[in-house]
């Protein structure tokens, strides 16, 4: 089988170990991505809203939250040291202090970033953390001074500040190292600062894998071994149990936290990786084939690694590190702002719900949500209480008459979307993203995910209110096939492409095309 050059990510990623955690999974006998919660009617309700394991701390976010803390801490040591010194304060101008300060704090972390004062590792050795911040403080001194030197000249409390900025930046350094130890080790305990690995096939190239995993046990948990061939293989690999097929793994993703796929299987089983990947496409993880290249020599340029061992990324997960911060950080703020905006609006329409027709002012429906895991999505009620479809076995087609009088006027303006902000502010949605659907919605009476194969793909980012798809016109009832792949090529694109300045595009199109749709009814 051959890869896409643009599906091989370069370079490598910093080694660990590993270490085994899960029990042995329970197989259901059938594990559909389009169905993931088969009970119907009110049960369902009753058994999607699980919780998962607390989610991994991204590395590169950390460490970038950790120079921030420190920066601060600096820029508030020459505050102390700026206050401590009247005459200074009085001589100087306080615009040339706070340059001498970004410069003496910016050497600073610079300084320990070049000596790898930032690795996690070092951050859980109290002692070795301090002592990496003391040759950094040198050099923040040192270009304080010149600074100084060249905005003030040489008058003595200019001279006497730098080492009041060194001393008051040391202690808050070191009391910031104090409580970085104590997390960090936490963090550690919890599993959070670990990758979990998930290996898929029983074989030389998976025991190869784990045995060069082996080597530092800090850095990758082993989540599980899976295999299809459950009567041709051993019940265990390397000590590790093997917890099922890959059903039973895209079952386990949506109970507990996988942050790495690998697949481990010879090239000469090409059908078989196609299928796995396949089935694993909508897995919110990085997934990684290691084969016969684990014999090969390798340069940095040609692969990525895990640890010690060379592999072929085939499907990043979107949306991660800092990308992932941002989105949520948009998210929460405008959600939160956008749902304090419209309170006295949502207000009036739940008083007109409740005149129209006896029931419920909101509608808790279960759609497929992030990572395939179902959430209760929130609607204003716009159907008669006695007909509403809870797992749309029956699509809403105009002039449906389970539509009430107000509902009809709510779905033609998109005002009975607006209670998902709710579940923005909640963290279930996105403000923009892929729509999210009723398990049993069908396009030309089959499943949405049998019709498309990249289907559950648009399940590795959290679901939207609005979306790429429906500012483009794919928007409304799904009655053809066509129209369905038209609505997945879009999100696809929207996950692909993704960016801030993107959703608000998108936000803003809203607003303008689709308040009053003409495929809203």
């Amino acid at each position: 089988m051959t890869f896409a050059a643009s599906h091989i990510r370069l370079g490598f990623r910093g080694g660990g170990g590993m270490a085994f955690a899960g029990k042995e999974a329970c197989v259901p006998d059938s594990v559909s991505l389009a169905q993931p919660c088969p009970s119907p009617g009110s049960a369902v309700l009753a058994s999607f809203e699980g919780t998962r394991p607390g989610r991994q701390i991204s590395r590169p976010v950390l460490a970038m939250a950790i120079q921030a803390v420190d920066f601060a801490l600096l820029f508030l040591a020459g505050l102390v040291t700026t206050l401590g010194y009247e005459s200074l304060l009085k001589a100087t101008s306080t615009g040339d202090l706070a340059v001498a300060t970004w410069i003496g704090a910016s050497a600073v972390i610079i300084a320990i970033r070049k000596g790898s004062g930032y690795a996690l590792p070092r951050l859980g050795q109290l002692g070795r953390s301090v002592l990496d911040t003391a040759l950094p403080l040198l050099v923040g001194w040192t270009a304080v001074v010149v600074s100084l030197f060249m905005l003030h000249g040489g008058s003595m409390a200019s001279r006497a500040w730098p080492f009041g900025f060194a001393a008051a930046g040391g202690l808050l350094l070191a009391g910031h190292r104090m409580v970085l130890h104590r997390l960090v080790r936490r963090w550690h305990r919890n599993g959070r600062l670990v990758q979990r690995v998930a290996v898929v096939g029983v074989n030389e190239f998976s025991a190869t894998f784990l045995e060069r995993l082996a080597a530092q046990p800090d850095t990758y948990l082993v989540a599980g071994v899976y295999d299809d061939r459950q009567s041709r293989i051993p019940v265990h690999l390397r000590h590790i149990g093997v917890r099922g097929g890959v059903d039973a793994l895209l079952s386990a993703s949506r109970e507990e936290r996988i942050d790495i796929v690998v697949v481990a299987l010879p090239l000469s089983a090409a059908d078989r990786i196609n299928d796995i990947l396949t089935r694993l496409s909508s897995l919110v993880a990085d997934v990684f084939l290691t084969t016969d290249i684990a014999g090969l020599r390798y340069e940095g340029t040609q692969f990525t690694a895990i640890g010690p061992n060379p592999v072929i990324s085939v499907g990043e997960r979107p949306l991660k590190d800092w990308q992932a911060v941002k989105k949520a950080v948009f998210d929460r703020v405008v959600g939160s702002a956008l749902l304090l905006c419209a309170l006295v609006p949502l207000l009036v329409v739940a008083a007109l719900i409740k005149l129209d027709s006896p029931g419920p002012v909101l509608f808790r429906q279960p759609r497929i949500g992030f990572d395939n895991r179902m959430f209760s999505i929130f609607k204003f009620r716009t159907m008669h209480a006695s007909m509403a479809d809870l797992l749309a076995d029956r699509q809403t087609t105009r002039d449906d008459p389970r539509v009430t009088r107000v509902g009809r006027w709510l779905r033609r303006f998109s005002i009975d979307e607006l209670p998902q902000l709710l579940n923005v502010v909640q963290g279930s949605m996105s403000l923009v993203g892929p729509r999210p659907h009723a398990p049993n919605t069908k396009a030309a009476d089959k499943l949405f995910a049998d019709v498309v194969s990249q289907y559950a793909v648009r399940h590795r980012v959290k679901p939207g209110i609005t979306g790429w798809a429906q500012v483009n016109g794919w928007r409304g009832e799904t009655k053809t096939e066509d129209q369905l792949r038209g609505r997945v090529r879009f999100d696809l694109d929207y996950i692909r492409d993704w960016s801030l300045v993107l959703d608000l595009k998108i936000l803003l199109l809203t607003v303008f095309r689709e308040v009053h749709s003409s495929t809203a009814f």
